[in-house]
């Protein structure tokens, strides 16, 4: 039973969803929109003020805030744009919202239940196409369960931010692009985009991929897959603005990475703990630089084919991105560079060992022990209201 995929993503979904619902009883008195981290000082729209919102104290909230006013207004008519800062980039990111607001029918009553359950439906995708792979590279299906590592996984069911889906759709992109299934993979490719306008780097690369193969007219197919994103950034922007995606980056390469790496953040703790917060801050850096340097492997062996096309990509882009918001928190860097920890880790989804698996598993690691720190005050609310 536990070499069938379909069974293994229900399995995992079922302990997410445990894990969830304890941290929701014990955290937050059993209000459920306690996940979206909502701030004091977000705006509510009329249409949410007879909603019962569990509102952080002292925090300046997380992005599932912004994807939970959006999927109440996925056609910004009713006013959330107005409550968003950079409306139209965080617009962008549609993909989640939309598909919540229609499993909820456009019901603002349903729109929460339906966002957490598209959340675990990427989950259980995520580990479908995982363990897929892994039969298909003649591994265990329950390799699968490494997608519950990626740290997009953990700060979307931590978070509810939209992470989770791309991370899903990467496996999904490697899984039928190896197979030759062209729709699949143009349909992946373009829900990707309009999951996080990053996966644009996905599209490029393999695009190039194809253009080495000289399959041109598949090449300018799969380049189609950009169209629906572009289309909806038209229509949220007016067609009058430009992304703001390009602010991220510096030329400068490697600046974001080892400007963090010299200018620690420095944390509001006592001595002791703000000590080992950074340790692990580093520990998770530690990560990201050990999928930089395998990804250089990668190129002097000359390794080419879909995926690592998509990994040189990304890769490039990680090299140039600068912005300090991104590389402050292992909860910013690890979900927003996850598409390439995780492609990375499914390059090298070939090991023959136990060993070699766990190896290339090593830099998610790292950085999920930050993020566990994260936790840790969920983890003991929990542990003490079981001990009651």
């Amino acid at each position: 039973m536990l070499r069938r995929p379909y069974i293994i993503a229900a399995l995992a979904v079922a302990f997410l969803w445990l894990c969830q619902f304890a941290t929701v009883r014990y955290s937050y008195g059993g209000n459920w929109t306690g996940l979206f981290c909502i701030a004091p000082h977000m705006p509510v729209p009329e249409f949410l003020r007879s909603e019962r919102l569990y509102v952080f104290s002292n925090t300046d909230g997380y992005d599932g805030q912004i994807f939970h006013l959006i999927a109440h207004d996925p056609w910004m008519t009713r006013g959330s744009a107005n409550a968003i800062y950079g409306a139209s980039f965080r617009y962008q990111r549609i993909l989640v919202p939309a598909l919540a607001w229609m499993l909820a029918l456009g019901r603002d009553e349903h729109v929460h239940a339906a966002y957490f359950a598209v959340i675990l439906g990427f989950a259980f995708a995520g580990v479908f196409w995982l363990a897929r792979l892994a039969q298909v590279r003649g591994l265990h299906p329950a390799w699968g369960l490494a997608f519950m590592a990626v740290p997009a996984t953990i700060t979307s069911l931590d978070r509810m931010t939209a992470d989770i889906a791309l991370a899903a759709l990467c496996v999904g992109f490697v899984l039928y692009a190896e197979a030759g299934q062209s729709w699949q993979v143009i349909a992946i490719l373009a829900c990707a985009v309009l999951t996080r306008e990053t996966a644009g780097l996905i599209v490029a690369g393999y695009c190039l991929f194809l253009l080495t193969r000289r399959q041109i007219a598949r090449s300018i197919v799969s380049a189609c897959a950009l169209l629906p994103a572009g289309a909806w950034f038209l229509y949220i922007t007016h067609g009058a603005a430009t992304s703001m995606a390009v602010g991220y980056l510096n030329w400068i390469p490697l600046y974001g990475f080892l400007e963090r790496v010299i200018h620690p953040a420095v944390y509001r703790f006592g001595p002791l703990k703000n000590g080992v917060v950074m340790l692990f801050d580093f520990i998770a850096l530690l990560g990201i630089g050990l999928t930089l340097i395998a990804v250089a492997r990668m190129a002097i062996r000359r390794q080419w084919s879909a995926n690592a096309a998509a990994i040189y990509a990304l890769a490039l882009a990680v090299v140039f991105l600068g912005k300090r918001d991104v590389w402050e928190d292992a909860y910013n860097f690890g979900r927003v560079l996850s598409p390439l920890l995780f492609l990375t880790f499914i390059e090298y989804f070939r090991a023959p060992s136990v060993r070699g698996l766990l190896a290339a598993l090593t830099p998610m690691a790292l950085i999920d022990l930050r993020i566990s720190l994260n936790a840790a005050g969920e983890l003991e609310a929990i542990v003490r209201g079981l001990l009651k």
